[in-house]
């Protein structure tokens, strides 16, 4: 073999087998990436549990009797979400974990990804944080264990990545705890988060009520002193799109989780073919999905 040949068959990172090409398996690039993209949106979902249970716990206070101290009641707020604080830490693992599967995909497929490309970086180590990690109601023991599984096949696939060493039976010893991280990641999107916007958004809502009846000005007279509850409107309706904002996201996330384990039962499949071609009809899907999400997020 020619070096030009040689240079041409070979992708980065990946080594020569068996005397021949590494084959490049352009579908499993394109499920890695978008994967990976998928996991990226989750993520904001795990911080935010936290931050809309302040928000609601503030409003709330706003509507208190006696006397008002906005750092005391931001302290207070703080202090009474720092369980959902917790929660959100361990369900960011998850979102980890799936990362690092999907990056180390897209690294050893030996091709270049047709979306989300730029998006591949290094693996966060999710494993060794998952080890030491106590269960939740939502992410017990079992699921832990799934996602450490998923994230340690992560590991062992970087650290061969310099020869191809893809098979079928990594994507099938993975699919079961692939389900179960998932899933788990839709509950809390679906659930968890969803429920704690939804009660934050029934406080803004009454909150909201609240400033109207105060903008109302029964004469030209009254309507100066009435201004601070009609500025305080514009603010307050900024409040509730943003969270429904954040509502709709989890509700298209669980969608797209949906046809991540499609493609990824779609990549089992189809394994022998994959390396003569170019796209897989439930991979495509997927990437389409993950690209909709990341085109929603740029209008805004």
């Amino acid at each position: 073999m020619s070096n030009r040949l040689h240079a041409r068959c070979v992708p980065a990172g990946i080594a020569l087998l068996l005397g021949g090409c590494a084959l490049q398996m352009q579908p499993v690039a394109d499920f890695g990436a978008a994967a990976n993209r998928l996991a990226t949106s989750y993520k904001p979902f795990t911080a935010g549990i936290a931050a809309s249970c302040e928000q609601r716990e503030r409003t709330m206070a706003l509507g208190n009797p006696g006397a008002y101290d906005d750092a005391v009641a931001e302290r207070a707020a703080a202090a009474r979400c720092a369980p959902l604080k917790e929660a959100g830490d361990t369900a960011a693992l998850f979102g980890e974990a799936l990362a690092d599967y999907a990056t180390a995909l897209a690294k050893v497929s030996g091709a270049k990804a047709t979306a989300f490309d730029g998006d591949i970086k290094g693996l966060s180590g999710a494993a060794a944080k998952l080890e030491t990690r106590a269960g939740t109601p939502v992410f017990d023991s079992s699921k832990l264990a799934a996602a450490t599984k998923i994230a340690r096949a992560a590991a062992a696939l970087a650290m061969e990545a310099k020869v191809q060493t893809l098979t079928r039976t990594t994507l099938q010893d993975n699919a079961d705890a692939l389900r179960i991280v998932v899933e788990a990641m839709k509950t809390y999107a679906s659930r968890i988060y969803a429920g704690q916007l939804s009660d934050t958004h029934e406080v803004m809502t009454g909150e909201l009520r609240r400033l109207v009846a105060a903008s109302n000005a029964p004469s030209q007279a009254d309507v100066e002193a009435r201004l601070p509850w009609r500025y305080a409107q514009a603010s307050a309706r900024a409040d509730l799109d943003a969270n429904e904002l954040e509502a709709r996201r989890a509700r298209e996330f669980t969608r797209t989780a949906d046809a991540l384990l499609a493609a990824h039962a779609d990549l089992i499949a189809h394994f022998d073919t994959l390396g003569g071609v170019r796209r897989l009809e439930l991979v495509s899907d997927f990437v389409n999905q993950v690209k909709a999400l990341k085109d929603d997020a740029a209008a805004l």
